[in-house]
């Protein structure tokens, strides 16, 4: 369900995710290689995700994860406001039952070039927003 936001919530908003993104990265990197921070997959399109979707950011651009079937890495570059995959993710290649199958397609298809990226910090919690029509991601935080 959308709603509409008046426009000064909108640019402020706006200015949170511009802001937000380099942190959120360079925070989830710098305490990856220290134990472990990343970022767990709690929906997909608006939908609830299935189980074990992962995606990690580190310091030095690697990112990596797993749709909750096969596991992903490659290369992000993040910008206020947004992170650009550099195409194409290598992936890992098991059959995956549906309906994760048509999760991990959503996934992938997500991460396929330039996402906006929305972040609650009263909630931990991250939305990738792909410019290409894919699916919006929900993420929320976890620590290992």
């Amino acid at each position: 369900m959308h709603s509409l936001v008046p426009a000064s919530f909108a640019a402020f908003a706006l200015g949170v995710a511009m802001t937000a993104l380099p942190a959120v990265a360079e925070t989830a990197g710098a305490a990856n290689t220290a134990g472990g921070t990343g970022w767990i997959l709690v929906s997909v399109g608006g939908a609830a995700a299935r189980p074990g979707g992962r995606i990690v950011f580190s310091a030095d651009g690697t990112v990596f994860g797993t749709t909750g079937c096969n596991h992903f890495n490659g290369t992000a570059v993040s910008a206020p406001g947004t992170v650009v995959f550099k195409p194409p993710l290598a992936t890992t290649m098991m059959l995956c039952p549906e309906p994760m199958d048509a999760q991990e397609t959503r996934v992938l298809e997500a991460l396929d070039g330039t996402v906006a990226v929305a972040y609650d910090p009263a909630h931990d919690q991250m939305t990738l927003i792909p410019g290409n029509g894919a699916s919006e991601l929900g993420f929320v935080r976890f620590t290992e």
